[in-house]
């Protein structure tokens, strides 16, 4: 029931009705943004789990997912299916109720009625994902404490000050004796007769320390050199490094014939199209771009002859986009640590992606865990030839 329950909660991630042949289906229910007035709280928009025990037909949309899980045909998935059912009705007519994993809770009641309770933030939509309520009052709300607490006071009226006029009165008789006395001073200056000191006499003259002690001074001190260091020659060191460092990464805008557009975060960055000689039959793409050292790269690859246990992460982007295989969260479909593989590194991405799927189960993401097992499971089965086996490429 673990199983199916998980299944379940993946299908509802992307599907708003998930059929269980034989018991019911799980509808989803989109509830818009809210306002509640009476208390000025906003409620994010979310997505609300009902059960219809009227919708048994077969969809095929749960044992698809157990075909890709299981790695088995229509009928076998159906099986599985059929047991799972089988088992949820007998803990429901023993029990009474049955525990969905981060589903919700399905009772059964003696008049043949079933109830289903849905579990409070469990099923996690990616575009709703950190929304929470919030609390805004209205304006009007505000303003109201401050206009209560007003006080009104009259304020003391400051006269202005009055511009005082001071009249200051002279004798003209004294005015004019001043000026008289002002010329006689400043005519006696300048016909004056100036004297110059013509022979200088060291002898007349001060001095703040006698020669005698600067000539001990001499004698006496220690003569320093100093050591200039010149850093001249490393600067052009240092600049060639700060250069390096600071490659130009080069991006490239998708346009429509491109199959992809991107890069890493070790500076690669490329685009790919399909090559003229390209069929349906034997698919061939062109990748072109600046790899993680900064130098451009052109590369032919065969969609047909990529291996996903032994490949390169442009390798991969090509048969994503081929294929359109669907991105998770609208960002990737590989594992994040491919963002770390440089142009010419191979690795095993079904192993990178089991070592994904392991990560989130122990952090308890077993929503993220799912989504992550269903990009592995797309790319294994694009590795199977048209008579459904696996192709050679070690993944048996």
């Amino acid at each position: 029931m673990i199983e199916l329950a998980q299944h379940i909660e993946v299908l509802l991630l992307e599907n708003d009705c998930v059929i269980v042949p034989g018991l019911g289906g799980f509808v989803a229910h989109y509830t818009p943004a809210m306002r509640v007035a009476e208390e000025n709280v906003f409620l994010p928009p979310t997505r609300i789990i009902g059960f219809n025990p009227q919708l048994k037909m077969n969809d095929g949309l749960l044992v698809q997912s157990y075909m890709a899980v299981y790695d088995t045909d229509f009928s076998d998935a159906t099986r599985i299916v059929e047991k799972e059912v089988a088992h949820i009705f007998t803990a429901l007519h023993e029990e009474g109720k049955v525990d969905l994993p981060n589903i919700g809770e399905l009772r059964y009641s003696i008049h043949g009625i079933y109830d289903f309770v849905p579990y409070d933030h469990k099923i996690t939509t990616p575009y709703l994902y950190g929304l929470d309520s919030f609390e805004m009052q209205e304006l009007a709300e505000l303003k109201k404490p401050y206009m209560e607490k007003t006080i009104r006071y009259s304020v003391p009226v400051v006269p202005e000050d009055k511009k005082r006029r001071f009249e200051i009165k002279f004798n003209r008789s004294y005015l004019s004796n001043a000026v008289a006395m002002i010329a006689v001073v400043a005519l006696f200056f300048f016909l004056s007769t100036p004297i110059e000191n013509t022979e200088v006499v060291e002898g007349n003259y001060a001095q703040l320390l006698p020669n005698e002690l600067f000539e001990m001074i001499e004698k006496e001190s220690l003569a320093i050199n100093p050591i200039v260091v010149s850093r001249k020659a490393d600067t052009p060191k240092a600049s060639a490094q700060k250069n390096t460092g600071q490659k130009a990464k080069k991006k490239y805008l998708k346009t429509e014939d491109m199959l992809y557009s991107g890069c890493n975060g070790t500076g690669l960055s490329f685009y790919i199209k399909y090559a003229d000689e390209s069929t349906d039959e034997e698919p061939v793409v062109i990748a072109k771009g600046v790899d993680e050292n900064g130098n451009d790269f052109e590369q032919r690859i065969f969609i047909n002859k990529i291996n996903p246990s032994c490949a390169t992460v442009v390798e991969m982007r090509a048969l994503e986009g081929h294929h359109k295989v669907k991105k998770q969260g609208g960002l990737t479909s590989l594992p994040l640590s491919s963002g770390e593989l440089g142009l010419n590194d191979r690795a095993n991405f079904i192993s990178m992606f089991e070592q994904c799927i392991g990560d989130m189960k122990k952090l308890g993401r077993y929503d993220l865990s799912l989504l992550w097992m269903k990009s592995m499971d797309t790319y294994l089965s694009l590795t199977k030839n048209k008579h459904g086996q696996q192709e050679k490429f070690g993944l048996q």
